[in-house]
């Protein structure tokens, strides 16, 4: 539900903001978005506060001592990832769907050399793979059963699509290109959690869950600047093409060099 909530509001956001900008300007376009902050944040005051949880002793939920004890817990967690071929190989294969495949920092500049549009269509880019991803989530059911081998096979969707965005200048091929990327980015989001959830002990979740999501803050970053820099170097259709070639090829070594990540199973015993 909180997927299809988010990918919801990333669908209509982009497509909105590029309407306003096209029609009344961008201006109005602010105007609108600051209004809609101020709208929900009142709207939090209705919330009703939730009690305090029941006191907790499980390591992760220890009080804070110190910031020895923050660095000690810290590597507790990079230990065990040192230790786990299968966190290494999810954290790997998060890189290589992340760090040179990020188009989205190049949207206005394909929008106007690669379709020849304006404003408008620049959301239209952004809210194609949010449609992808709303999709992927209404229907993501049976990833409750699935495993490594469905997340090779998503993330290599992700990167296969995008190299072909890259190399197309049909805009409906491209749309439908980019609404594919975002179905293989969300399935392979919810797949990589569940299986660093389902691997990881509960006494190490809190820290390991914690290192995870740096990375998954950080690898889109990175990802949107490497990009913007192969673009200076290249051409913007260029660098997204490069970027989802190096992405398929990466996903298939990490695929190649970390057994335990193809065996991995969501699937209980039996099924």
């Amino acid at each position: 539900m909180t997927a299809a909530s988010t990918q919801f509001a990333a669908l209509l956001g982009p497509a909105v903001g590029g309407l306003l900008i096209a029609g009344p300007g961008l201006a109005v376009c602010y105007a609108v978005d600051a209004v809609g902050f101020l709208v929900f944040s009142a709207a939090l005051l209705f919330v009703r506060p939730l009690p305090p949880a029941a006191p907790d002793t499980a390591p992760d939920a220890a009080p804070n001592k110190g910031v020895r004890q923050a660095f000690t817990s810290v590597a507790d967690g990079l230990r065990y990832i040192r230790g786990h071929r299968l966190v290494v190989g999810l954290l790997l294969i998060d890189a290589a769907a992340m760090v040179f495949t990020m188009p989205q920092a190049l949207y206005p500049v394909l929008a106007d050399e690669q379709f020849g549009g304006g404003p408008g269509l620049v959301g239209l880019l952004y809210a194609a793979p949010a449609l992808g991803a709303l999709v992927g989530a209404a229907t993501s059911g049976w990833t409750a059963r699935a495993g490594g081998h469905a997340l090779i096979g998503a993330v290599l969707l992700w990167g296969v699509s995008l190299t072909g965005f890259g190399l197309t200048s049909l805009l409906p091929l491209a749309l439908v290109l980019l609404a594919l990327a975002g179905l293989g980015d969300l399935i392979s989001e919810t797949l990589r959690s569940a299986l660093l959830q389902h691997g990881t002990p509960d006494g190490l979740r809190g820290r390991v869950s914690s290192l995870w999501m740096v990375q998954a803050t950080v690898s889109p970053t990175l990802g949107n600047a490497a990009v913007g820099f192969l673009a200076e170097l290249t051409s913007a259709s260029a660098a997204v093409v490069t970027g989802g070639v190096v992405c398929v090829v990466a996903t298939l070594a990490v695929a190649a060099a970390f057994p335990a990540l193809r065996r991995a199973t969501l699937a209980a015993p039996g099924e």
